[in-house]
């Protein structure tokens, strides 16, 4: 196994962590003040139905993200985007995670802030490895 797919393995599952959670609060789970700042809508920390479809979309968002790392290295195939299109998003989501752990760190809770912040921190900067290494390291199929 190469090292960039080891990388893009990581951050998938890291990724995939973050599918479960924002799965678990659009289910009812009682972490409401633990994501967006603390400020949705919640009672007794579950989240009202307009933030847990919030959660539900987002949940899907990291999913499609995970693939498209996976993909950056070929390790599934994802017919329906080019590999420029795949180059272009990895590159993007690498950077997005970056920013979102900005947004984590400045969170009043705790899991928000140290838990995500930690999560998208190194989902963001194994991502960014795989932008920019896949290419050296992927051979191109024939």
């Amino acid at each position: 196994m190469r090292r960039v797919e080891i990388l893009a393995i990581g951050a998938a599952a890291l990724l995939g962590a973050g599918v479960a959670y924002q799965l678990g609060l659009a289910a009812g789970a009682p972490y409401g003040d633990a994501t967006l700042g603390g400020r949705a809508e919640h009672v007794d920390g579950v989240l009202a139905t307009r933030f847990r479809v919030i959660a539900a979309v987002s949940g899907g968002v990291l999913l499609g993200f995970a693939a498209i790392v996976l993909r950056r290295v070929r390790l599934i195939r994802l017919p329906v985007l080019s590999d420029r299109a795949v180059r272009w998003a990895t590159w993007n989501i690498g950077v997005l995670l970056m920013f979102n752990t900005l947004g984590n760190l400045a969170a009043p809770h705790a899991l928000e802030r140290w838990g995500m912040g930690a999560i998208t921190l190194v989902a963001g900067v194994l991502t960014l490895g795989v932008a920019r290494w896949a290419d050296r390291e992927v051979a191109t199929p024939e």
